[in-house]
């Protein structure tokens, strides 16, 4: 039922919303280093909403890289671990050069590591370094990352993640997060 509503509602959202997918449960890594109020939605992605002719599509930073998901593809696969919200901003005067910003990142490898300025670009990098206003100022600012629980430790899962990598977990690193965005003065969820 949720599936087809969201395919049914397609036709609603505009070039430049933003879709954030959400855990059904915290147990995401993710979502317990990212969220710490406990009224608020684990989120854990976040993609940007475009229309290609008459099809809408997800472009977004996911294991294969920056691609063009199908909308109904990325729909099934938010959906088979929680669902979707929509974001849209409040001011749109910038949302088409968003959009043309992101799209020069598509063929991009994913970043694994969350770090900034490298070649790779994890989901809400991809947002951050795309979205402007009219005057073409960045609408998302860079925050100090977070990779610890609500307890203040950090998730066994990063130090593990980034032990791989022989790297200390960059806590406190400058960086961006799906929640984070979903939760800025420029964002208005819708549904």
């Amino acid at each position: 039922m949720a599936c087809a509503l969201w395919t049914n509602a397609q036709e609603s959202i505009l070039e430049g919303d933003l879709l954030f997918a959400y855990s059904a449960t915290t147990g995401l890594a993710i979502s317990q280093a990212t969220v710490h109020d406990t009224t608020a939605l684990p989120i854990y992605h976040v993609a940007i909403a475009t229309w290609v002719g008459e099809k809408l599509y997800a472009l977004e930073a996911i294991d294969e890289g920056v691609v063009l998901t199908p909308y109904e593809k990325f729909v099934e696969r938010t959906r088979s671990k929680g669902g979707m919200l929509v974001g849209r901003l409040r001011d749109r005067s910038g949302a088409s050069q968003s959009v043309s910003n992101a799209m020069e990142h598509i063929g991009k490898p994913y970043d694994y590591l969350y770090m900034i300025d490298t070649q790779e670009i994890y989901c809400s990098e991809l947002v951050q370094l795309s979205y402007v206003n009219g005057r073409g100022q960045r609408l998302f600012p860079l925050v100090n990352m977070s990779f610890h629980g609500s307890d203040g430790r950090i998730l066994d899962y990063w130090r593990e993640h980034f032990a791989k990598h022989n790297m200390a977990v960059p806590e406190g690193a400058l960086g961006t997060n799906p929640a984070q965005i979903a939760h800025d003065p420029a964002v208005e969820i819708l549904h």
